[in-house]
């Protein structure tokens, strides 16, 4: 079987993996790379320069050989939109303008009333916000930079940015483009909506061709791929969103099925057999055909534990604060009403074009920091349950949740148990990363067969 190698361009981090079995799928040696994010204007914009995500990958090339001679593909997963103006080489002109962003919302605007909120949950699904939406981003870079506008030839995300530089090759997958408001989300056929985007002035040519996740862009230039320690140029597969790659990881193929990522931000997803779209939430593009997912994302879910332990834990160590201090407080508020509440838009609402803010409530001269944490957990809890509470009106929800991601360990599960939704839960490690190696290993075994 084939060397895969995995790519996860996350939010806050890198991480990839060589990968040499289909059936336990257990990665043969991994790296991974913290960055900063660039966070500003008191907290409304948020963006990345990608030589960050460069610097990561090649670094990561160096230190996963020699296991990183043998890989014939490369499969990618990434973080969305994280829109990135690009010139016609690839050179990013600007830093990728990430889904915690929230600088967009008069553009945002523009759209649904030049175009309509029938026509476009009718066409992509989807209602534009700020951040969460690639059009919003891009019209904010036409408005506000007119040069760096003109001087780009292709607006992409951050797996464009990626097959760009390993191949020349610019291509974006049905996943990532499901919240750019230009892709037909509903019909999921491959096609950006020219109507939509003449309507804002923007022409198709200035975006990638979508292509499967499981399509391969192109092979990388032998160049980088000498430097890098490649024996030979490996092919490199568009892939798709982590989020729903972390879906295709843990299985999440019938209708009901149900994942919540826990990372720098929250999301729980649940899969449909047809595009349902809703105000409330998001809907992407499955990187399987014929499936969407609901996307409900709290922009501050790891994000609220980091600020709550710098805030008000700062004398504790990270260890003592995750494996404790956090179990701590859930064991001793789980049972008792907490007169304490949270509202949780830390990091604002990617379905408000309000600039939500957080909540303490409830707080007294007796109130305690496990008590305070415990309404944190509670409030991220709560926000999930209504996403489930809703979907479970039109879609039979299934008994198992799968969970994954930095930000989430065994006594969160318990809590998310009790005050997020009654189900089995059961723990997926590393799955975006996983989900990109088995689009690798797809990609592969339709190779083999093609072959005979």
């Amino acid at each position: 079987m084939s060397a895969i190698l995995a790519i996860d361009i996350g939010t806050t981090g890198l991480k990839m993996a060589v990968y040499r079995s289909a059936v336990d799928m257990a990665p043969q040696k991994q790296y991974a790379e913290a960055y900063h994010l660039n966070i500003y204007n008191r907290g409304l914009f948020a963006d990345i320069d990608p030589e960050k995500w460069l610097a990561a990958f090649q670094n990561g090339c160096r230190a996963l050989q020699p296991e990183i001679a043998d890989v014939e593909i490369i499969a990618l997963s990434g973080t969305t939109p994280a829109l990135t103006a690009m010139a016609e080489n690839g050179t990013a002109l600007y830093p990728a303008i990430l889904m915690l962003d929230q600088r967009s919302r008069v553009q945002a605007q523009f759209i649904i009333d030049a175009i309509g909120p029938d026509y476009l949950f009718e066409h992509t699904g989807n209602m534009p916000v700020a951040g969460g939406c690639s059009l919003a981003s891009i019209l904010w870079i036409k408005e506000n930079l007119p040069d760096i506008y003109r001087k780009t030839a292709t607006f992409g995300h951050s797996n464009t940015f990626f097959a760009k530089w390993l191949t020349g090759r610019s291509a974006i997958d049905p996943s990532s483009a499901s919240l750019s408001a230009l892709y037909n989300t509903v019909k999921n056929d491959m096609t950006w909506n020219e109507s939509i985007a003449r309507a804002c002035g923007l022409s198709i040519d200035r975006l990638p061709e979508i292509m499967p996740a499981a399509a391969s862009v192109g092979v990388m230039k032998n160049e980088i791929a000498h430097k890098l320690g490649f024996r030979m140029p490996p092919q490199v597969l568009i892939g798709g969103n982590d989020a729903v790659l972390a879906a295709y990881s843990a299985g999440i193929q019938s209708p009901g099925d149900i994942i919540n990522v826990n990372g720098t931000c929250e999301i729980t997803m649940v899969c449909l057999q047809r595009c349902i779209p809703s105000p409330a939430y998001n809907v992407r593009a499955h990187v399987s055909r014929a499936r969407w997912l609901t996307l409900h994302v709290m922009n501050a879910g790891g994000i609220a534990y980091d600020w709550f332990k710098k805030t008000f834990c700062a004398d504790l160590s990270d260890e003592d604060f995750f494996s404790r201090f956090i179990g701590d407080a859930i064991d001793e508020w789980l049972a008792k009403t907490n007169e304490v509440v949270y509202t949780p838009y830390l990091m604002g609402s990617r379905y408000s074009l309000e600039p939500l803010t957080a909540r303490l409530e409830g707080l007294t001269a007796e109130s305690t920091r496990p008590q305070i944490l415990a309404a944190v957990i509670k409030g991220l809890c709560d926000y999930q349950k209504k996403h489930l509470q809703q979907v479970s009106a039109f879609v039979n929800l299934d008994h198992i949740i799968h969970v994954t991601g930095g930000a989430v360990n065994e006594a969160l599960i318990k809590a998310k148990q009790k005050w997020m939704w009654p189900a089995e839960y059961r723990l997926v490690d590393q799955s975006s990363m996983r989900g990109a190696a088995l689009l690798g290993f797809d990609y592969a075994r339709a190779r083999n067969e093609r072959s005979f």
